[in-house]
């Protein structure tokens, strides 16, 4: 997300979700062919060894290295994004300022001396290892995170609740997981559309609502309406995939580069915990009280739709780099256009 023109960053950030949509409606087949629990489980993790050698192809981000200070290896990322991408850079002399230029640019209401920008120079390269205690001094910062984790636990807790919940909402747990992968592909395919003209905060708001209504309705259906039962369920799936897919975009273009992967880790954090509480939810209580785990995935997609309330808008804006660039966005309420974030690019690239 970090490397993508703003123009981008909606197509990119959903179409890296379909081979997930794929990989759900493989678990069901193979759970299907293979009955034992512990050759379905090595058999559908050997493949992610192939990620580790990926690991060492990739460059780390220009922007979170511009950011950082780490001028010459940005400098060397983007020799090689240019070559890859056949386009010409500037030289070295008039490259290196440029750099310079893009990470002071949030300092701009005042004019500095060279002494000054150095020394800001040398803030902001450590800005990119704040600490835990300063990272949560600054208000819209918490307000973010806290919306942000409040969300990813909830969209966690009811995409997986869903997700393997085959013998509690269908009668054939592995049809239910093939269909359940094949909801997520038109989720993930119409949101784009939808989010690069609306954005993403009210898209986002009415996916938790509309999976509230229809899982709530779960409750009041009888259960030997198993195909009214599997439908609802999956149209629930359906509004949760989508929901949970922006808000991962959202969450990118919240979160400060500084302090992503912080912020990224305490939502991970969130979801796993919610991913590992949901199937307990589903297949403890519904023996003992059918219609509660339906009535508890209702209620919190209808709480995670009012919590990422206070939180602004990001369509059309640039990514923000430091927390002083998040609050001075949120004061301008989206003056800043994609126009500005994509200017740095066109200076970069410029002959």
């Amino acid at each position: 997300m970090e490397v993508c023109e703003t123009k981008w960053r909606s197509l990119v950030g959903i179409i890296m979700a379909l081979p997930w949509a794929l990989g759900m409606m493989l678990w069901g087949g193979a759970g299907f062919l293979i009955r034992d629990w512990r050759w379905l489980q090595l058999i559908v993790s050997l493949p992610t060894l192939l990620i580790f050698p990926v690991l060492f192809m990739i460059d780390e981000s220009p922007r979170w290295l511009i950011v950082a200070g780490r001028h010459e290896q940005a400098v060397k990322v983007l020799r090689r994004a240019s070559k890859y991408n056949k386009t010409t850079l500037p030289p070295d002399h008039l490259l290196r300022p440029m750099i310079k230029d893009i990470q002071l640019e949030s300092d701009k209401p005042m004019v500095k001396t060279e002494s000054q920008v150095k020394e800001d120079l040398s803030k902001r390269s450590g800005r990119c290892a704040l600490s835990w205690p300063k990272m949560f001094k600054s208000h819209k910062i918490r307000v973010v995170i806290l919306a942000l984790t409040v969300n990813f636990f909830v969209s966690s807790l009811v995409y997986w609740g869903l997700s393997l919940s085959g013998t509690v909402y269908s009668s054939d747990p592995f049809l239910y997981m093939v269909l359940s992968g094949l909801m997520e592909v038109p989720s993930y395919s119409l949101t784009v559309p939808i989010i690069k003209k609306w954005g993403r905060k009210s898209p986002t708001m009415i996916g938790y609502v509309i999976c509230g209504v229809v899982i709530i309705s779960l409750a009041f259906i009888p259960a030997d309406m198993t195909w009214l039962v599997m439908t609802f369920a999956l149209l629930g799936k359906l509004a949760i995939s989508s929901a949970f897919m922006i808000l991962f975009v959202y969450e990118a273009e919240l979160l400060p580069t500084e302090v992503r992967l912080q912020g990224l880790a305490v939502t991970v954090v969130a979801a796993n915990v919610a991913g590992s509480v949901s199937p307990y939810i589903a297949n403890y209580l519904s023996p003992l009280v059918p219609w509660l785990p339906s009535v508890i995935f209702g209620v919190a997609s209808f709480v995670a739709s009012l919590v990422i309330i206070p939180l602004p808008e990001t369509l059309g804006r640039p990514l923000p780099d430091t927390i002083d660039d998040l609050e001075t966005l949120w004061r301008r309420k989206g003056t800043r256009t994609d126009a500005e974030d994509d200017g740095q690019t066109e200076k970069l690239t410029a002959a």
